[in-house]
């Protein structure tokens, strides 16, 4: 008879449980939104979760509140996600960085495959090689010829170690087999305004920390980091197509939350993204910040992300980067 009480009553929770889940579900969102921004304000991630947060905004009809939380290449912010509740309403704008590359670089206190829900993909960010108009470098062979000459001599601005900035560089330096020193700052934007005050040679900015200063002929952009040419840039040449065959390198950016997510609330915020991205003026508007719209399933953008540990992975090796 006990045994019985006790099936029933584990029944009756149980069901109650998946009620409430279901109409918890159902009615989201029923209140403000928590999107969360792994680096400082000024960088391209910034940019991209800023200009998400206001058309979701407009979607959804509620409030979505932008939170800076900066650090360790995104792991502060991913943590903090981590132990969220995972009802929908602390969400999280990723890019390449706490998902795949700080895998190769520390010990993570989440697990990037089973801590988190995959809910969409949104854009890529194309990094802009940029120089001083005052250093007197025209072009991306005067910089290899510069840092060949003297392997001391080149530096270049990053967001921080295994960021996507320092990433890119890392990549030029391997595949052209010229030394180029790497300095850190805290973020996007303090890496470009390094680059405005002549403390480093070049940097890999970002869209949105860079192109402003590139158009106000503050910094001279000599060619851009993703396989092809940038659409709204087609006078801007790849490094590929500049010679050194093969350079790929672009951070992906999308949207997660906490594992144990409703599929219901999943599903909601994949479909207001979707419709977002297909409008034409936030194609162009993402665009114009320099970026590139990607618009994948959820599930492409969880194997994209992987295939991405895989390859950083191995260039961190090589690079023996070290995340001190």
């Amino acid at each position: 008879m006990r045994t019985m009480r006790f099936f029933r009553f584990i029944v009756l929770s149980l069901t109650t449980f998946l009620s409430f889940t279901y109409a918890h579900a159902n009615d989201w969102p029923s209140g403000p939104i928590k999107l969360i921004i792994p680096f400082a304000p000024g960088g391209g991630v910034d940019g991209a979760g800023r200009m998400l947060a206001q058309a979701l905004e407009e979607k959804l009809k509620v409030s979505v509140v932008v939170d800076n939380k900066a650090g360790a290449n995104g792991t502060i912010a991913m943590n903090f996600l981590r132990q969220s509740k995972p009802d929908g309403y602390t969400i999280a704008m990723v890019s390449t960085g706490a998902l795949d590359v700080n895998m190769a670089l520390m010990t993570l206190p989440y697990d990037p495959v089973k801590d988190f829900t995959y809910i969409s993909s949104y854009n890529k960010y194309p990094f802009y090689l940029s120089v001083n108009p005052e250093s007197g470098i025209k072009s991306v062979n005067d910089l290899i010829a510069m840092a060949k000459a003297d392997p001391k001599k080149v530096t270049y601005s990053s967001a921080g170690v295994g960021n996507g900035i320092h990433l890119a560089g890392a990549m030029l330096s391997q595949m052209t087999g010229a030394q180029m020193t790497h300095v850190p700052y805290k973020g996007a934007g303090p890496a470009a305004v390094a680059l405005l005050s002549n403390e480093v040679t070049f940097t890999f900015g970002s869209g949105p920390s860079i192109l402003g200063f590139v158009d106000s002929g503050k910094v001279v952009a000599l060619a851009t980091s993703n396989l092809n040419r940038i659409p709204n840039r087609p006078n801007l040449p790849t490094l590929n197509e500049l010679g050194i065959k093969g350079y790929d390198c672009s951070s992906l950016g999308g949207v997660v939350g906490p594992a144990g997510m409703p599929p219901e609330v999943t599903a909601k915020i994949a479909k207001a993204i979707d419709e977002i991205l297909s409008s034409k003026a936030m194609q162009d508007k993402i665009l114009k910040a320099g970026m590139v719209p990607w618009q994948v399933t959820a599930q492409q953008f969880e194997e994209a992300i992987a295939a991405d540990r895989k390859k950083y992975g191995d260039l961190i090796a090589a690079a023996n980067m070290k995340n001190n």
